[in-house]
């Protein structure tokens, strides 16, 4: 932890993989779930308006991947194959690590099959739920912001360890309002929060994240937790490490 104190914050901002919830919970239970059932599920729901949406961006995606990954096929209409060619290019979607907004909202959708057959039950750190509580009794709102589809960030939440926390967060953002790694998104979150950048308090794991939210004047600090990638001595002295949630309070 560094001797950063400044924590007079107006609303709070997280990031969930990595800094409340653990890398292993996405990396080895919510991925490779998506990964084993994209098929199965693209079978199963194949012909509902959310599906076909969802399919057509896919589609639109696709042709603009395979332009420079030979990986990556472009979608046939029949359902057949369709269904082979979605599944195929997700797969290899995941397996990079690809952050592509309709992929993510399919994925949202087979997450809440899992969360709903209880097969699947969303982690938190256990210093988060107290905290967050505190924050909410002090009247500070608090608002996600993740690569993953709000879908599944509600998801997540509604089926977490700690039971349905979405009833203390005020709001949800993904990569619909911008790239985590680019300053204008955290600009356009704070405009629709309705809180200056600086007095907004910013919690992630990933060091070009910090940068940009401390570019666009949002406070920042970077959290450790087991098993996240290391942070180089300049970001931790830029902009101030945690090692638990309570070192906000």
């Amino acid at each position: 932890m560094t001797d950063t104190t400044t924590t007079q914050f107006n609303a709070l901002l997280l990031d969930i993989e990595g800094t409340i919830t653990s890398i292993s919970f996405v990396k080895d239970e919510l991925f490779p779930y998506a990964f084993e059932n994209v098929g199965k599920y693209l079978e199963e729901h194949y012909h509902k308006p959310a599906t076909q949406i969802i399919l057509e961006d896919l589609r639109l995606v696709a042709e603009q991947q395979a332009e420079n990954d030979l990986a990556v096929v472009r979608i046939r209409e029949p359902k057949k194959e369709c269904i082979e060619d979605v599944t195929k290019n997700v797969r290899h979607w995941i397996k990079r690590d690809k952050k592509l907004t309709p992929m993510k909202a399919l994925q949202g959708l087979i997450w809440e099959e899992a969360y709903q057959k209880g097969e699947v039950k969303g982690h938190v750190y256990p210093d988060v739920f107290p905290v967050l509580k505190i924050v909410e009794n002090r009247k500070i709102p608090i608002y996600i912001y993740s690569s993953g589809s709000v879908h599944a960030q509600k998801l997540l939440f509604a089926n977490s360890v700690e039971g349905d926390m979405t009833k203390i967060l005020y709001g949800y953002f993904d990569t619909n309002i911008g790239l985590k790694g680019e300053s204008a998104s955290y600009t356009k979150i704070s405009a629709e929060i309705g809180v200056p950048e600086k007095d907004i308090l910013f919690l992630t794991d990933v060091e070009a994240e910090a940068a940009a939210a401390n570019k666009a004047g949002l406070q920042t600090r970077l959290v450790i937790r087991p098993g996240n990638a290391s942070l180089t001595q300049e970001a931790k002295n830029a902009y101030g490490t945690i090692e638990s949630l309570e070192e906000i309070l």
